[in-house]
């Protein structure tokens, strides 16, 4: 069926990045599902594969099935979705032409460009329902997704991008499998694949312009957030990277990973989740270690969160990946060097050094790699608090990282730090005696001076269970001396602190405003929280 569209006017070429934007996000290919359902149902009902596990990405036209190949032993990630029957697709294409010829750049500048457009594709799909009127057999739903994925949303790996399980996702280029970081089955290849090189390149040069920057044979790599705050770093065709365009998407959770959700997951107990909010209420600086994809900034930010609400709070990223419910909260973020239009470039060493202006509390630094660390450490010297995250395995690693070139942290800053975790990716047994990857929190040190660490809590890896010595803590003994108290009655507030947690964990508050509420009451009225909760002294 072909409608009848109205007289269509060519555009003239607007020069501008809302107009550049525009083309590539209504650049579509053509509309395929990635796996048909038959294929998937006939793969597993023959006895090829093994139906692990399944859900919903975009009900009811698009599932995550996690596969095991019988043969190999190899997980799969497979994108099963609905196809386009030949009417919805002839319906499909008609909606896009009119879209790609009747969109108009905005006549003033936007913030969302997607949206923008998101809202003009709505209303060609509701024209278009009203000139087909009443069609059977046509689901407008079905022709809204497709429309969605691969107009306003990220084309052949839009489910992927849906998908709150997955941390990562990575094309190492044409041919190849794109892979996932799942967060239960940590690598997984997927059944999403570019075909050749043009098509892989499209796409690159698709974020590119999604995220406002460019990349091209004379500047082949990108380094951006794409909307939504999602990472991307890319390489274009074979100038840097042998097998052709690369890219790998670093997603970024709206709803970050709080204290509870670490509780959930097991990475700690509720016990040093207390501690760690007492650390925060006090302004202990904290190193947090781990390697990369450990969830070393996760932790940061479900720390962070933690802090009092009368905190001044400077952060400072090279992206930004922290979200605070502190309104007190200045966020800064460095700035790539621009060789084409002679922008210098701004680095976290010149954050850290313009925060000190902010008078702030607590200084939050991404993560330290270099000089940066230098000013941090002074910072901390002058009385201001810090918090960072540092790639090391332990706390030995971190301080010869930190006392050695680029950073050269002189020894007798060390005792600044006032505590240390490391967290980990380690696997563990599901109910099914599946291995499964899981992160922990292995082990806690409090730092009382160069080479001299306690070990205030490990993580058992036999019973899965975290061993803990609050009445050694250095910092339960200093808070106790900053608040004229003895240690039995701060660690009886931590245990009020536990309480509350446990309250949280068992009634399933664990978004990040949720608990910003039982934070700030527990410090302005803390007898009406442990009422609710139900605490009883002794």
């Amino acid at each position: 069926m072909k409608l009848k569209l109205p007289k269509l006017l060519i555009k003239k070429s607007s020069e501008g990045k809302d107009k550049d934007v525009i083309d590539s996000v209504v650049d579509v290919e053509p509309v395929k599902p990635i796996v048909s359902p038959e294929r998937l149902r006939l793969s597993v009902v023959r006895g090829d594969a093994k139906l692990l596990e399944t859900y919903a990405l975009y009900e009811p036209w698009a599932y995550a099935y996690i596969t095991e190949d019988l043969a190999t032993g190899t997980v799969n990630y497979v994108v099963y979705e609905i196809g386009l029957t030949p009417q919805e697709e002839s319906v499909y294409k008609n909606i896009v032409d009119y879209i790609m010829w009747e969109l108009e750049p905005p006549k003033i500048p936007i913030e969302d460009v997607r949206e923008y457009i998101s809202r003009f594709a709505r209303r060609a799909i509701r024209l278009f329902q009203l000139r087909l009127g009443r069609t059977p057999g046509l689901s407008w739903s079905k022709i809204g997704y497709y429309i969605e994925r691969n107009i306003i949303g990220y084309g052949p790996i839009d489910p992927l991008m849906r998908d709150p399980n997955i941390e990562d996702i990575s094309c190492n280029g044409p041919g190849i499998p794109v892979y996932v970081w799942h967060r239960r089955y940590e690598y997984l290849p997927t059944s999403v694949v570019f075909r050749t090189s043009q098509e892989l390149d499209e796409f690159v040069v698709k974020l590119a312009h999604l995220a406002g920057k460019h990349i091209s044979v004379a500047y082949p790599v990108l380094d951006a957030i794409i909307p939504g705050g999602h990472r991307v770093a890319a390489t274009f065709q074979k100038e840097i990277s042998t097998k052709g365009s690369t890219f790998t998407i670093r997603k970024f959770k709206e709803d970050p990973i709080t204290i509870v959700d670490l509780v959930n997951y097991g990475t700690i107990s509720p016990e040093i989740a207390a501690y760690f909010w007492l650390a925060m209420d006090f302004k202990m600086t904290t190193l947090i270690l781990g390697v990369t994809g450990a969830g070393k900034t996760s932790t940061l930010n479900a720390l962070a969160n933690l802090l009092r609400p009368t905190y001044k709070i400077v952060t400072i990223e090279d992206t930004p990946e922290l979200r605070l419910p502190q309104e007190n909260w200045v966020q800064l973020t460095g700035r790539p060097s621009y060789l084409v239009s002679g922008v210098s470039e701004i680095k976290l060493y010149d954050l850290v050094k313009i925060s000190l202006r902010y008078r702030p509390d607590v200084v939050i630094v991404g993560e330290v790699r270099g000089e940066e660390a230098y000013v941090l450490f002074q910072a901390i010297a002058t009385g201001h608090s810090g918090i960072t995250t540092l790639h090391a395995e332990d706390i030995d690693a971190a301080v010869k990282r930190l006392t050695s070139p680029p950073m050269n942290i002189p020894n007798t800053y060390i005792p600044l730090v006032n505590m240390a975790l490391v967290i980990k990716r380690v696997t563990k047994l599901d109910e099914t005696g599946r291995p499964r990857p899981v992160r922990r929190v292995t082990n806690i040190w409090e730092i009382e001076d160069y080479g001299k660490y306690k070990e205030l809590a490990s993580w058992d890896p036999v019973r899965d269970r975290f061993k803990v010595n609050l009445k050694e803590s250095l910092i339960v003994e200093r808070v106790a001396r900053m608040k004229g108290l003895d240690i039995g009655e701060v660690i009886e507030d931590i245990i009020k602190r536990k309480s509350i947690i446990d309250y949280l964990v068992a009634t399933g508050r664990r978004s990040y405003k949720e608990i910003a509420t039982y934070v700030y009451n527990y410090y302005h009225k803390p007898s009406e929280v442990l009422k609710e909760i139900g605490f009883k002294e002794g």
